[in-house]
């Protein structure tokens, strides 16, 4: 998770007349993420300790050790949600999958995309991330905000090096992907009609150039993609990124037979499409092949409106 969201906003922006990044600031944005991100975990460390001190009295004992082990064990549960939540399998659970507000996600995708790193890692500390649980669990079982604040400042510091160096690689190739995928070929955009609560898409019909389903729900327009893969089977996903969601960018388009995310720059083959897995993927849903066609229920495609509500894909 971290590495998709660190890749996604440490992209840097070109800004010389040949729309290249001059390689001193190559290494900006990651500074920025990083930053944002040390800040982040130091003052809510430091308000769980406030938290874990008030709840034991001030007395400087902690959170005893059984309260912590149970609160580690709920931070697993929430886990294990939003791994089966990614993999799509029980649309019931999708209910218990925490999401930042509408408005204030609309805001951060207004900022500067040069400053934008900073303000998405002050609230990705919120996220929920194992580890970073883990060590704010420690944070309020010490019972004292300035060592909750050391703890996790001490956490935040010691993944600043592989992060800083994982978001300042050489991003030429992302560059060179973003530049080629303006030379658009042609692309099919279907919206078929929905019969029987379904939408079909005729398998013969799909090669291995994507085509792009449109589906409106309720005015929210939800867009799948649809191949042909590798082996000759027909494919089926959303058009959207597992990680980078809900970016108005977490969309895929075609580039030389493979699949680019317009987010974060991250390249599949179409044989991701369809796959469960979890990461940086086109985002499963649930469909069947039977009778050479592809079908999908409109009510499930309807569960997923909010990842499409700042969604900013062609429609055609």
């Amino acid at each position: 998770m971290c590495g998709g969201i660190n890749l996604s906003q440490c992209i840097p922006v070109a800004d010389d007349d040949n729309g290249k990044t001059p390689k001193n600031k190559i290494i900006f944005p990651s500074l920025l993420y990083n930053t944002g991100r040390v800040i982040s975990y130091s003052v809510i460390g430091f308000l769980l300790g406030g938290m874990g001190m008030l709840l034991t009295g001030g007395g400087g004992m902690g959170i005893p050790l059984l309260l912590q082990g149970i609160l580690k064990i709920i931070a697993g549960l929430f886990m294990v949600i939003m791994g089966i939540n990614m993999l799509g399998w029980i649309t019931l659970l999708r209910k218990f999958q925490i999401r930042f507000p509408q408005r204030l996600t609309d805001k951060i995708n207004k900022k500067r995309r040069e400053n934008r790193p900073f303000f998405v890692r002050l609230l990705n500390g919120l996220m929920p991330c194992g580890p970073m649980q883990s060590m704010q669990i420690i944070a309020l079982g010490s019972g004292n905000p300035v060592s909750g604040a050391a703890a996790m400042l001490m956490f935040s510091l010691g993944t600043v090096p592989l992060m800083l160096g994982f978001g300042s690689l050489d991003t030429s190739e992302a560059e060179n992907t973003e530049s080629d995928a303006e030379k658009e070929e042609t692309v099919v955009y279907e919206t078929p009609a929905v019969e029987n609560g379904e939408i079909s898409i005729n398998a013969d019909t799909l090669t291995s150039n994507p085509m792009y389903i449109n589906y409106d729900s309720n005015g929210t327009n939800i867009q799948l993609i649809a191949v042909k893969g590798s082996d000759g089977t027909p494919r089926l996903s959303l058009n959207t990124c597992q990680v980078c969601n809900p970016s108005p960018r977490a969309y895929f388009k075609e580039q030389n037979g493979r699949l680019v995310c317009q987010n974060c720059g991250n390249v599949f083959t179409t044989d991701s499409v369809g796959e469960t897995t979890g990461g940086c993927n086109p985002m499963y849903i649930d469909y069947k092949n039977t009778d050479g066609k592809l079908t999908v229920s409109v009510a499930d495609l309807d569960t997923y409106a909010d990842q499409f509500a700042s969604w900013d894909g062609p429609v055609k």
